[in-house]
């Protein structure tokens, strides 16, 4: 078993690169067959938000899993493997874990200790569990997760103060507005979408919510007020807004150059701005050099330093993520120790039962209350045998060294399991 993650992040791709190998919520279930039909994959989860695209995998073996990973991002967003390469990062079982849960407790986010990620990587990992990719490592790490982010929450201030993308993006684009209560558009009625509207609904003017179907965009009408539209009514409503923001799960811009350029021949004197929260985005690049308007997403607030915890909140919740990681190790290593100890002992009854098979002649004269003797003997002799180094194995699994010992027990009795040469070479 090797737990892995490679992924791509705010802080270490553009946001080009970022949205080609994003993975919009109706392909998920084709990018985690893409991944579960790899040779060396056998479980997979796709984290795929605004800020990060991640894959999570449990492999067979270490090097032949990053590769089809690696192969997989790079056929799914159409990039060469060399061209992106510099721009990822990796991690390998207790590291990997760590990871996570700290992405789960928003000690990675752009906004550190915002509340979305926590929902995204439960998300993540129910589209994984419905669609039949996770087994029972990511089932342990991302259940763990999931707790681990609730704990770091209750148990730190990681969330006291703490900003959302959503909050920033407010922010960002409060400095571009003219008038201090705008005609608002909200394209897409999805959480994000909710959660702007939400924010902004009370120094709005007049708030507009276009969505794909319109039952959901009456739906947030319902709790924020305003009106509810079909996406057939963009540029109508561009023309009519002070400030739009934007988060759906389009593969394409659904706010184009057109759409803006006609909004704006209605409002000459009256500037836009547009707020783009997806990834894809959703707002065309080429919308950025057009008069009048504004353009706020993901790239642009990167240069934003956000107000968030810092300081011992920070260093608490790390701690927490750092030993709840040592537990999975723990946990990982006696899954390891299993399979060796369930081999030994299979090892030792094929040893037992050849032998008997070798003095079957010598015990032919043997009733079947003699024969059932002799069995049972031989048994707890194999029995007594392995009981200690089975007890000792089992406890030093959780030491610094219990990987090694697991090591050398499959060595001494040729048990080793496929793959832990890749493992010795990759541990160097």
């Amino acid at each position: 078993m090797t737990l892995l993650v490679l992924g791509l992040s705010h802080r270490t791709a553009p946001i080009d690169v970022l949205e080609r190998l994003a993975v919009p919520a109706d392909l998920t279930a084709k990018a985690l067959l893409s991944l579960t039909q790899r040779e060396h994959v056998q479980e997979a989860v796709v984290l795929s938000t605004c800020n990060r695209v991640e894959v999570y995998a449990n492999v067979t073996r270490y090097h032949g899993g990053m590769a089809d990973v690696r192969d997989h991002l790079a056929e799914w967003g159409g990039l060469d493997p060399t061209t992106f390469a510099h721009l990822t990062y990796d991690r390998f079982d207790r590291e990997a874990a760590e990871h996570l849960f700290a992405v789960a407790s928003g000690l990675e986010s752009m906004v550190v200790g915002e509340r979305q990620i926590h929902a995204q990587v439960r998300q993540a990992f129910a589209d994984a569990l419905e669609e039949g990719a996770a087994g029972p490592v990511l089932n342990r790490v991302f259940r763990q997760a999931v707790r681990v982010g609730r704990r770091t929450r209750s148990e730190t201030g990681i969330a006291d103060g703490a900003a959302s993308i959503v909050d920033l993006a407010l922010a960002t684009a409060e400095q571009y507005l003219t008038s201090e209560a705008p005609n608002v558009l909200v394209v897409g009625a999805g959480k994000i979408g909710g959660m702007a509207g939400t924010r902004i609904a009370e120094d709005a003017a007049h708030v507009a919510v276009a969505n794909r179907t319109v039952e959901k965009a009456d739906s947030l009408v319902e709790r924020i007020g305003g009106s509810a539209h079909g996406l057939d009514e963009l540029p109508s409503l561009l023309a009519a807004a002070d400030l739009a923001i934007t988060s759906t799960d389009a593969s394409q811009p659904v706010i184009t150059v057109h759409d803006v350029r006609r909004a704006m021949q209605q409002r000459p004197d009256r500037p836009l701005v547009l707020v783009d929260l997806a990834v894809p985005r959703d707002i065309d690049t080429d919308v950025h050099a057009i008069p009048g308007v504004s353009v706020v997403d993901i790239e642009s607030m990167r240069s934003v330093v956000a107000q968030g915890p810092t300081g011992d909140a920070v260093r608490d919740a790390r701690a927490i993520v750092a030993q709840e990681a040592d537990d999975f190790l723990a946990w990982s290593r006696g899954v390891q120790a299993g399979p060796t100890i369930s081999a030994l002992r299979q090892r030792a009854e094929v040893v037992r039962q050849a032998e008997l098979d070798r003095l079957k002649a010598k015990l032919s004269g043997l009733d079947d209350a003699q024969r059932d003797a002799v069995d049972a003997l031989t048994k707890g002799i194999l029995n007594t045998l392995l009981h200690e180094p089975t007890v000792r194995l089992k406890g030093l699994v959780d030491s610094p060294d219990g990987e090694r010992f697991v090591r050398a027990l499959s060595h001494l009795f040729d048990l080793a399991p496929e793959g832990d040469v890749d493992r010795a070479d990759r541990n160097g």
